[in-house]
């Protein structure tokens, strides 16, 4: 099984010649808006207006913010976001958000997005990538469709979120590994905890509060 750290700069294997590896997430980021517009496109009025598991958040509302948040700077979405806290958070963002008409509006949207990433010249960082898996989680759970994330771009979201993981998140990863059992990457050190990709992501995201689990002696990869 494959040590996700091989594929990413914030590896701490041996120094080695590092030349092939790359923090660039176009290719990844641009998949996954495709496979999600593609989603959109297969929804109705109804699945629209379906909740989510992020707390008073709507389909219609999870994809008219990952739209407009398009094209934001990071220090941006830093400023945007504390500003948020300060003035009422969830609340606040709910009551400013643009938002789409319907789906098919959001999935010519996220499309042509995924066109001008794939296709510009200025490299993609996880952010973004991160921002797509998260509604791409989110929107797929509501309306009961999976969403096809790649391993490399399901284990560069995780790398990134349990590096940056809350206080009650951290202490249930700390000192293991983390297996995706479906998607052949791991990381950390430690014995294992394992779950399916998707529900590593939900986990270290906060979507869900299923927490991964030492794997059982008749599951796939269970040997450490």
């Amino acid at each position: 099984m494959a040590d996700l750290s091989r594929y990413l700069p914030l590896s701490r294997r041996p120094d080695a010649d590092e030349s092939g590896v790359t923090a660039d997430r176009r290719a990844e980021t641009a998949e996954v808006l495709i496979a999600l517009a593609a989603v959109l496109r297969s929804i109705d009025g109804e699945a629209w207006t379906a909740a989510t598991a992020r707390p008073g958040w709507q389909v219609a509302e999870v994809a008219s913010e990952l739209v407009e948040d398009f094209g934001r700077s990071r220090t941006r979405r830093a400023l945007d976001a504390a500003g948020r806290i300060a003035r009422g958070g969830e609340a606040r963002r709910l009551a400013e958000l643009t938002r789409l008409p319907g789906p098919v509006e959001a999935a010519d949207r996220i499309a042509l997005r995924a066109g001008e990433v794939r296709d510009r010249a200025k490299p993609t960082n996880v952010v973004e990538l991160d921002d797509a898996v998260v509604a791409a989680l989110l929107i797929g759970d509501a309306v009961g469709a999976v969403v096809p994330i790649s391993p490399r771009a399901s284990g560069a979201v995780a790398l990134r979120r349990a590096a940056a993981a809350p206080t009650e998140i951290r202490a249930v990863i700390a000192g293991h590994r983390l297996r995706a059992t479906d998607a052949g990457w791991e990381f950390g050190h430690g014995p294992a905890l394992v779950d399916t990709a998707a529900g590593l992501l939900r986990f270290l995201t906060g979507i869900g509060t299923v927490a991964p689990h030492r794997p059982r002696p008749d599951e796939a990869g269970a040997v450490d």
